[in-house]
């Protein structure tokens, strides 16, 4: 004797009030009345959906709307002179941003430079990676660095972030 089973929707499957899983299957008798016993059937529900899903795509979505606004000074390549020359840069500049305006102005390689540095309001993973990572996870207000890229090495201002 087979049985079979009817599934419920989604929305009975999952209470929304309590957050737990329920049955979704519901056991019929193939053939009412033949006679036959059928054993009981059982669906082990979860106390909590444990999945974390919806957190990470919360997380990503939130992700998304972050922007912030922050200044740079880059110098381009990764040897060691170029290393040497932004750390002399960072001791100068200290963490004030009047400072860093103007030496990005006269020293950064990047076309910014001219406008302070400034590279305006940006949102979260416009930039290269490592870029991103200081953005909009480290202090505002702090000249950070210096931190490497594939475009060399950068001091980054970090002015505001929402």
């Amino acid at each position: 004797m087979i049985t079979r089973m009817y599934f419920r929707s989604a929305a009975r499957c999952l209470s929304i009030r309590t957050g737990r899983a329920q049955s979704c299957y519901r056991p019929e008798q193939a053939h009412k009345g033949s006679g036959t016993k059928q054993g009981k059937f059982y669906i082990h529900s979860s106390p909590r959906l444990a999945l974390g899903i919806l957190d990470d795509a919360k997380d990503f979505l939130s992700g998304l709307t972050m922007r912030a606004e922050a200044s740079h000074i880059l110098i381009k390549g990764t040897d060691s002179g170029a290393k040497r020359k932004i750390d002399d840069i960072k001791k100068e500049i200290g963490n004030d941003s009047d400072k860093f305006a103007e030496l990005a102005a006269l020293t950064s390689d990047c076309p910014s430079g001219q406008q302070g540095g400034s590279l305006g309001e940006f949102g979260r993973y416009s930039m290269v990676p490592e870029f991103d990572k200081v953005v909009f996870n480290e202090e505002v207000g702090v000249v950070h660095g210096p931190i490497e890229t594939s475009f060399g090495y950068h001091l980054i201002l970090i002015h505001r972030r929402n």
